[in-house]
Parts: C-alpha cells; sequence; structure tokens
C-alpha cells in the first residue's frame, strides 16, 4: 500500500528508540588488544578498539588461504581429488589434522572443511601444493599479493597455516581482517557452507567447530578462530540479523577480536560486540512504492508526485534522524510522464549516505502561458472579492 508523505526538499524521520550502549564504554570491557565491528553490506566501520594495531593472526590466516585458492583454481576445483603426499609425522600430536595417509586420495572439498570447521593445519598445506602445482606459482607470493589488492597494507603472511616458524609469524590488524572477511563474503559467500558447521563427519569420524557461538548465538555462521602463544586467542565472526534488524532486507555484521587472553573471553568479546550491533543498529528503507510530494508552482498542481526508482537501503542507529532530501533537475521537462526521472533523492544517516533518481509516479504538465494568465486572473478577482460566489476549480 502506499504511503503519501508530504515535505519540502527534506522529510526528517524521527525515531523514539533510546541508544542501549555506547561505543566508547564498551572499548573498555572488552579484554582483546584490538576488535572492529563493521557492516557487511557496506564495509562501514561501527566500532573499534586498535582496529589499526599490527598483531600475529595464527589460523585466521586460513581465510586468506581459502580466499587465495578458490580465487586462482575457481570454485569448481572444489569437487576434485589429489593425492595426499604429506608424512603427518610433521605435525606435533596436539595439532589438529584430518586424518588422511599418505597417498591417499582425498577431495578438496573436504580439506577447505577441515580447515575452516576445526582448523586443519594439514589441509592448507596440501591446498598450498595443489595451487603451486597447477598456477606455477608459489602461494604465499599470492597471499600477499592478494592482501595488496584488497587494500591490506598491514598484512603479512609468510605461511598458509597461521603457525609460528622460527619465531617469525603471521601479521594483520583487526580491520583488515575484518575488510578480508568483506570481500569474501561478497566475493564466495559459499564460505559460509563450510564455517556454520558445527561438526563434520570423515572417514567415520566427527570433527568438531573451534567455533563455540555456533548454535549458541542466533545468527552466527562463520567465519575463523585462531590462536598461538604469539597471537593470543582471536576470530572473526559474522551474523546475519536479518531478520530481526533488517526491516525488510538483508543485513549482517562482521566482528573481530584479537589478542584475547583465554577461550572464552575471546566468545564473550565477541558476544559483547554482537549485542552492540544489534542493540544500536538497523536497516532504513524506503522502496519504490513509497510515494513523496515536492513544491514546484511551475507545474499544474504546484507539486509533484516522485518516488525511489529501486528500493533504497542505508545503516542508521535505531534513535537517530533521517534526513531525505530530493533534488529536482534543473531542466525539467514540459510534460513530464509517468517514470521519466525528475531528479536525486539522498538519504542521509550518521553511518552513511545512499542517492538513487527519482521518478515520477504520475503524469505532470507545466503551466502554459495562457494557464498562467487565467490563473493571475482568477487570483485577481478573488483578492478584489468580484464574483466571491464563483467557486474556484483546479485546472
Amino acid at each position: 500500500m502506499k504511503r503519501t508523505s508530504i515535505f519540502i526538499i527534506t522529510f526528517i524521520i524521527l525515531i523514539s528508540n533510546i541508544l542501549k550502549a555506547n561505543a566508547g564504554e564498551l572499548k573498555y570491557e572488552l579484554n582483546c588488544k584490538s576488535a572492529v565491528l563493521i557492516d557487511a553490506e557496506s564495509g562501514r566501520v561501527l566500532f573499534d578498539k586498535n582496529k589499526d594495531e599490527k598483531r600475529a593472526i595464527a589460523s585466521l590466516t586460513k581465510l586468506m588461504t581459502y580466499y587465495t585458492f578458490i580465487e586462482g583454481v575457481g570454485n569448481e576445483y572444489k569437487n576434485n581429488f589429489i593425492i595426499y603426499n604429506i608424512d603427518n609425522k610433521k605435525f606435533n600430536y596436539d595439532e589438529p589434522i584430518l586424518n588422511v595417509n599418505y597417498g591417499e586420495k582425498v577431495k578438496i572439498d573436504d580439506l577447505i572443511t577441515a580447515m575452516l570447521v576445526f582448523s586443519a593445519n594439514n589441509a592448507p598445506e596440501v591446498l598450498e601444493q595443489e595451487f603451486c602445482r597447477t598456477k606455477k606459482e608459489d602461494f604465499i607470493y599470492r597471499m600477499n599479493e592478494n592482501a595488496k589488492l584488497l587494500g591490506l597494507n598491514n598484512t603479512h603472511y609468510i605461511n598458509s597455516s597461521g603457525l609460528t616458524k622460527n619465531n617469525k609469524y603471521n601479521v594483520s590488524t583487526a580491520y583488515e581482517q575484518a575488510l578480508l572477511s568483506y570481500n569474501i563474503l561478497k566475493k564466495y559467500y559459499d564460505i559460509l557452507k563450510y564455517t556454520s558447521l558445527k561438526s563434520f563427519k570423515y572417514k567415520n569420524k566427527i570433527y568438531f567447530s573451534t567455533n563455540k557461538l555456533l548454535g549458541n548465538f542466533k545468527g552466527v555462521d562463520g567465519l575463523k578462530t585462531g590462536y598461538t602463544d604469539e597471537a593470543g586467542y582471536c576470530l572473526v565472526t559474522t551474523i546475519d540479523v536479518t531478520n530481526s534488524n533488517g526491516n525488510g532486507k538483508p543485513l549482517r555484521f562482521i566482528s573481530v577480536v584479537l589478542g584475547c587472553d583465554t577461550k572464552n573471553d575471546r566468545f564473550e568479546d565477541t558476544k559483547k560486540i554482537l549485542n552492540y550491533a544489534i542493540n544500536n543498529y538497523e536497516n532504513f528503507v524506503v522502496t519504490n512504492k513509497d510515494v513523496f510530494e515536492i513544491e514546484n508552482k511551475d507545474f499544474i498542481g504546484e507539486k509533484i508526485k516522485y518516488s525511489p526508482r529501486t528500493d533504497v537501503v542505508v545503516l542508521k542507529k535505531k534513535n537517530e534522524t533521517v534526513v531525505i532530501n530530493c533534488q529536482l533537475n534543473k531542466n525539467l521537462k514540459n510534460n513530464i510522464k509517468k517514470g521519466d526521472n525528475v531528479g536525486k533523492i539522498t538519504i542521509k544517516t550518521s553511518v552513511g549516505q545512499v542517492e538513487v533518481d527519482a521518478v515520477a509516479t504520475s503524469d505532470f504538465n507545466r503551466k502554459s502561458i495562457f494557464y498562467k494568465i487565467k490563473e493571475y486572473i482568477f487570483y485577481l478577482l478573488k483578492e478584489l472579492g468580484w464574483f466571491g460566489w464563483i467557486k474556484l476549480k483546479t485546472i
């Protein structure tokens, strides 16, 4: 059903919800060394604590391993089988590895699942070898080149697993790990097929996810845990809040915590960040069925009705004022037809701004010189009191 709201240039909507959390206070409630929260639709930063501080990232590395492998060989390659040619004795007894024997055929999709679900350290090494064999290019070099291409200028990789080797380790920042995750979700959304699994079965053995928020925090469906002595406990999380905060449009958040002291801290810190997001942010939606009016005395009726050409979504704080402006085109046609572009609608919040074409919802005709003369005569007659009994009608 169409809603018609009359406003001149600026339309302001005031929402009375009370802000339930303060970003400044949230910083001091977190145990992690650095953290960030971004909108997964736009990539905008909504909260941070030392987001640009370079730190070890441990197995968060495997997100770039996934991205680099799929970017290089393609999604369809995941269904291929390869020969496992790694001696499992090279891994420490307490390292997570997928139970595959030397010389055994293994499906690449199972290696990816093992890498992302329970952080198997043999999986990225096999993927790295297969990439080098097929692409004839060094995998770690490509990981670092991809980082540059994505704007991760404070990120550097020395291996594909995230382990510390000879006192050297992969480094990044909370923000750049969020930015990487943002790009993965934009391009390879089906990563969630893996990261949303609470467990998976391989050769009659069940492997459980290292992400304990799965199934315990509504909407969480990824992405990756990490831990080494140098990195502390880390976690990249993504949550789908479309049903609760989307107002009919998709809404997802990405959070990152780095450098937590305990395994539990990374989950508790993440819960605080996600609750902050849920309590404070929501989509503001204007659909192409919403009809507005703007005054224009050059046209018969002195108002032009318009709608956005497409649905418009912008993130906003729950208690804020949203400002909608319409700027009409300078050179409007004399006879505007339904669907014609008549200007630009700008929707602005404290989080961001969106611009969309404004289109006429019906036909509008510019006043002719004869119409204006007739209009002026009626105006004079009315002002002078002549023929007061005449009922003036809109022509």
